[in-house]
């Protein structure tokens, strides 16, 4: 009896033990891997106003006509967002991601080794573009949301603070070698390095899901240790609770979704329009922000410190949105960090009238808490209603409403202020339009289709 009870018991503990969830989670380290590439891949677009200086020297040419590599820049890599996350959705990142860093680090060679203005269009405009579209915020946020439940506003949002911290530490390493070695030399160094580095990290540690792995995510969720400990101080192990996802909307939730079906509901227009919408009001202002400075009286050095400090406030801000938007909702995380912004936009026009540095200072850190906030909540809300294997499609075609949003937002400012000479009308523009983003986040409703609660275990 004793033997038999001894075999039961080894047989419970093989069964605790095959149940018990491991103390890392993997899916932190797809996390780390997608926040460094895409803050190193990032900075391709991110660098051009250091590099634009320099490239206009060597090639004496207008501003204007060197400015539309970057236009071409935008676009490209707002069309062939949808293409990049069908194609990861189809063949998986190991095999499409090391091939976009081939292309983005062999169009940056041939740049450096450009003598016409037409290989500049090119290599930069159009090669390093599509090249950069399976590195970017699509599929990394793609990647990441597979992963997680409990934890997916924070995840992405350690992942799409990637961006500003490249701006913060990888921006000034870029201008030193610019000065010392020249641009060319620069382009040739910054090439090999998203050449190699991305293609080591996505080949060694990336996975699409945590099935590839022969993991499951429900490794993600951990029991709340704080709710085993019973009133008399002892452990309780039969009652544990555990955060878990609870879907709200099931019929919803178990539709395999592809992008055909999605273009077909009233949620992915409103996320579509969401998207647009923030975009426009933030380059309404951000595309402006030094030229409004300047005309206000500030100095160059302190519009270049509020840029600055932006990308700084913006990794913060990021962390901030991603706890809030796994705890508050998405919802109302998105109304929160709009609310935020048009907080932002109302100190720097008070900081326009009366001359005050710290009134702008204020404006920066309020701008880079709002965007932190509201962008991964964004994100994850797309990835609340869509999740699928066909999520990265879907990403990109709302992601591209992103990018068209900006472009109309920079160009229209800049038509405001050739018409009012001024840009409180921007200003206005700008925060109507974040408005109608807060009430349209509602209308999508991410948080009725599935939330994640505290489930006690019975």
């Amino acid at each position: 009896m004793r033997q038999q009870a001894s075999q039961v018991e080894s047989a419970d503990e093989r069964s605790n033990r095959a149940v018990a969830p491991k103390f890392f989670y993997y899916g932190w380290v797809i996390v780390a891997v997608c926040f460094v590439v895409l803050t190193l891949t990032s900075l391709v677009a991110a660098s051009f106003p250091i590099f634009f200086v320099p490239i206009l020297q060597d090639f004496n040419r207008s501003r204007g006509s060197t400015a539309i590599a970057m236009s071409l820049h935008l676009i490209l890599s707002g069309l062939a967002a949808p293409f990049a996350g069908a194609l990861i959705d189809r063949f998986g990142p190991r095999l499409v991601m090391p091939l976009g860093a081939l292309v983005t680090g062999s169009a940056l060679l041939w740049l450096s080794q450009s003598s016409a203005m037409w290989q500049f269009y090119a290599s930069f405009g159009v090669i390093a573009a599509i090249g950069c579209s399976t590195l970017h915020i699509t599929p990394m946020t793609t990647v990441a949301s597979n992963w997680f439940v409990r934890h997916r506003g924070i995840a992405i949002s350690i992942v799409v603070a990637g961006p500003g911290a490249g701006q913060l530490f990888l921006l000034p390493v870029l201008q030193t070698l610019i000065e010392r070695v020249g641009w060319r030399n620069t382009y040739v160094v910054f090439g090999a390095l998203i050449l190699i580095l991305p293609t080591l990290l996505i080949l060694l540690f990336l996975y699409r899901q945590p099935s590839d792995r022969g993991l499951s995510s429900a490794g993600e969720t951990r029991p709340n240790k704080k709710d085993l400990r019973m009133t008399d101080g002892s452990i309780s192990k039969s009652n544990p609770a555990t955060s878990e996802e609870v879907i709200l909307n099931k019929h919803w939730a178990e539709t395999a979704w592809t992008l055909g079906k999605a273009v077909r509901t009233s949620r992915f227009w409103a996320l579509t329009l969401v998207m647009a919408m923030v975009a426009m009001g933030l380059f309404l202002v951000s595309v402006h922000l030094a030229a409004y400075l300047l005309d206000r009286g500030y100095s160059p050095m302190l519009a270049a410190s509020v840029m600055g400090l932006q990308g700084l406030i913006n990794v913060i801000g990021s962390i901030i949105g991603g706890i809030l938007s796994d705890r508050l909702g998405r919802e109302k995380t998105v109304t929160l960090g709009i609310l935020t912004f048009i907080g932002c936009i109302v100190l720097l026009n008070i900081g326009g009238v009366v001359i005050n540095t710290l009134i702008i200072y204020g404006f920066a850190i309020l701008f880079g808490i709002g965007y932190g906030v509201f962008f991964p909540a964004l994100m994850a809300s797309v990835a609340d209603l869509f999740q699928g294997k066909n999520f990265g499609s879907i990403l990109g075609f709302i992601m591209l409403s992103g990018y068209f949003g900006g472009a109309v937002g920079a160009w229209i400012g800049g038509f405001f202020f050739d018409l009012t000479h001024a840009y409180r009308l921007n200003f206005l523009v700008a925060g109507a339009v974040m408005l109608t983003a807060a009430a349209l986040i509602w209308k999508a409703g991410p948080g009725q289709i599935r939330v994640v609660r505290t489930i006690r275990a019975s």
